[in-house]
């Protein structure tokens, strides 16, 4: 029997099993000897680099698939509430005005001012919160977005500054792209915009704002921006950062010295994979 043909025969599935890491014993062949090669550590390090991808690659699309659920929530909860408000609360209004008008027809002409003016007010308290209950449905429902994106953003800001008494100025460029935006996008976009002015409404102390969009090669970006106090990092949590990631974009708050926040959301032309930590806050 040929000697050297079992050796060759042999050292063929020993050479296979340590490129693979695993270490087996060395056969026992009548006078011969075998020097198994050793492990790269280099191999190693690559296997361990691929699988590290690979687990980047899971987490970040499970973290896309929770964003996104999380907007859908956030969308669907908006719903409930703004119909919970129109139908509920507009019955009882409307109830409250019927027996308050009652009241008035049959209140005696020699009744006293006071009497009379406690009621004219109690009559004006239900339109106020009936203009507030209408602002608010306003606001959580689902904007018409079918005469495209730039037109939704100027109606609502139109109604802003109306509301506000803020300036605020628009810019968006006419590109056929933007006719082409999902409605998911273009609506992740608006509900960014609606949150960065009614904050700065509540909170910035601003004499004025600007609402900008801009278009590149790679998507499109939101920026709101303004003139007041500044932004903390206490106060730089945005509902509509979920939004972003579940597009695959970002969001981002600029606190700039000595004054003035931005807010940039930027949205992929395609679904891209959304980074771990989308939402930073800088102070510049």
């Amino acid at each position: 029997m040929n000697l050297s043909a079992m050796v060759t025969l042999d050292e063929s599935p020993i050479r296979r099993a340590s490129l693979r890491g695993v270490s087996s014993p060395a056969p026992e062949c009548a006078g011969s000897s075998f020097a198994l090669p050793s492990v790269s550590p280099h191999s190693a390090l690559i296997d361990a680099k691929l699988e590290g991808d690979r687990q980047i690659q899971r987490l970040t699309a499970r973290i896309q698939e929770l964003a996104a659920l999380l907007a859908a929530t956030e969308e669907r909860a908006r719903q409930a509430l703004a119909r919970d408000l129109h139908d509920e609360t507009g019955a009882a209004l409307t109830v409250a005005n019927l027996a308050l008008a009652r009241a008035a027809h049959w209140l005696p002409a020699d009744a006293p001012a006071a009497l009379g003016d406690a009621l004219r007010q109690a009559r004006e308290a239900p339109a106020d919160v009936s203009e507030t209950s209408h602002r608010i449905v306003e606001g959580l429902q689902a904007p018409a977005l079918d005469a495209g994106l730039a037109s939704a953003l100027d109606a609502w800001i139109e109604r802003f500054r109306a509301r506000t008494v803020i300036p605020v100025d628009f810019s968006c460029p006419t590109d056929a792209r933007l006719e082409r935006l999902s409605r998911d996008m273009s609506l992740a976009l608006l509900r960014v915009m609606q949150e960065a002015l009614g904050n700065i409404a509540r909170h910035a102390g601003a004499a004025s704002a600007s609402v900008k969009i801009d278009l590149d090669r790679d998507g499109v970006m939101l920026s709101v921006e303004d003139d007041g106090i500044g932004i903390s990092a206490a106060a730089s949590a945005f509902p509509a950062c979920a939004r972003c990631e579940a597009l695959g974009g970002s969001l981002r708050i600029v606190a700039a010295k000595p004054a003035g926040t931005s807010v940039r959301a930027r949205l992929p032309w395609t679904v891209a994979r959304p980074g771990l930590f989308a939402l930073s806050v800088v102070y510049a």
